[in-house]
């Protein structure tokens, strides 16, 4: 017998929110960018950032929730964010659901073939931003998540992240010249 045990989400907060995000979103002149332009490394000139990269640059953002309707509104607000400042949003993935499951005694000194099992899931999402601006990022800083929902964002480039496509390559010059 399973159980799911659920943490109710607040929604009227997180509603308010998410329009708060949107708005902020799109109006570009609400980024200070030159509080972070040493940080970021790029020319700030009368408000208007310099693009950070090219399109070999790819922020990868991981997103775990105990609850799939947060990890959506957190994911149709990065979709939002894209949008409005010009970045290519890819996702989001649904990566595997863990399960933990616990077993409890249901009575502390007798009977101890009656048990009961809670389960926790974690949801996991995955999404990439493709041809990054400053106000991409920017905008993905000042962009608080949803209340229960944890992040891990990392950029890499495609000599860091294009190991899968170089070995494909490699492979097919291998047997181009073996014919």
């Amino acid at each position: 017998k399973m159980a799911a045990v659920r943490v109710p989400p607040c929604r009227p907060q997180h509603q308010q929110r998410s329009v708060a995000t949107r708005a902020a979103a799109s109006d570009p002149a609400a980024f200070d960018f030159s509080e972070f332009a040493e940080d970021l490394d790029v020319n700030v000139s009368a408000g208007v950032a310099a693009p950070l990269a090219t399109e070999n640059v790819r922020l990868r953002i991981r997103m775990r929730a105990y609850d799939t309707n947060l990890l959506a509104d957190a994911v149709a607000d990065m979709a939002t964010i894209a949008d409005v400042t010009g970045a290519e949003f890819k996702g989001p993935v649904m990566l595997p659901t863990r399960k933990k499951i616990y077993c409890v005694l249901r009575s502390p000194h007798v009977n101890k073939d009656a048990r009961e099992h809670f389960e926790v899931r974690t949801h996991h999402r995955l999404v990439d931003f493709k041809k990054l601006s400053a106000l991409t990022v920017e905008a993905l800083m000042q962009w608080v998540p949803p209340p229960g929902v944890e992040m891990e964002s990392s950029i890499c480039t495609n000599a860091t992240g294009g190991n899968q496509l170089r070995r494909l390559q490699q492979r097919q010059a291998a047997k181009a010249a073996m014919a």
